[in-house]
Parts: structure tokens; sequence; C-alpha cells
């Protein structure tokens, strides 16, 4: 059961935890409070408490992509990476990467350079592509969330 644990120790029960905005709302359930020692009254008590703090406490809504580029980013822009590709006789030629997943499928597109002009270049022409991928999985995400 998710958020919902049993503990068998001392005083055997049930251990509800959830995670909202930071924090951990948590209780114990133990069998002799509950019930004279009776798991299944505890864990009924243990399941009422856990969906009463899910409806005080609503989940909100993931976003489908990172906000802030990850800590190992190096480009400072999310879905963006400097990479290489080889040619048929091994040669490497360099690239920015933009990936993004569309109906949970992985998709990627590269924009090649050759100097550093075209380097900067190339990485203007990837960000304005990864924020058109985005603003198309925000609206279809948005539109998903509206049909529920």
């Amino acid at each position: 059961m998710k958020g919902i644990s049993r503990i068998n120790v001392k005083s055997p029960g049930w251990f509800v935890r959830l995670y909202r905005d930071g924090k951990t709302i948590s209780k114990f359930f133990s069998d002799g409070a509950h019930g004279d020692g009776d798991s299944n009254k505890s864990l009924w008590e243990a399941q009422s408490y856990y969906q009463k703090m899910q409806r005080e406490y609503p989940a909100k809504p993931k976003p489908p992509f990172y906000q802030k580029p990850l800590s190992n980013n190096k480009s400072g822009y999310n879905g963006v990476c400097e990479t290489y590709t080889r040619t048929k006789s091994g040669g490497k030629i360099p690239c920015w990467c933009v990936s993004w997943y569309t109906s949970k499928k992985l998709r990627s597109k590269s924009f090649y350079f050759h100097d550093e002009q075209e380097r900067r270049q190339a990485l203007k022409e990837a960000v304005r592509f990864r924020k058109m991928r985005e603003a198309e999985i925000l609206r279809h995400w948005q539109n998903k969330k509206k049909r529920r």
C-alpha cells in the first residue's frame, strides 16, 4: 500500500507517511491502541488517516519536464547537451543535441557546428528548438489534464 508500512517490533502497527511541499506528514497506528492487538483495525485506521491527509493536502501535479537544469548540465539549458557524432571514417563532428519525450518515446535532434561562431549559433538554434518542443509538450499535458 502506498504510504502505509507495517512495523513489527516492540509495539507492532502501521506507519503512515505522506510527503507534501517538502514536509513529511506521518502517524503510527499501533495494534494495541487501535483494537486490542487486531492488526486489521489498526490498518483500517491507518488507511482512513492516509485518505484524509490526501484530501487535506492534495498532491500538486508535476510538470512533464524539469524546470531547472540538472546539476551535471554543462550547457545551462534543459535537454540540450554538447556532444559529437562519428563519421564513417571514424572522425568526430561536434554538435548540440536536443532531447525530449513524446508519448513516452525519447526523441532527439542534432545541431552541427565546425567553429566557435557556428557553435554559438547552433546553441541558439538548439535552445529555440527545445523551447518549441517544451511549449508543445506543455500544451499536450494541459489538454490531457483538462480531459480528466
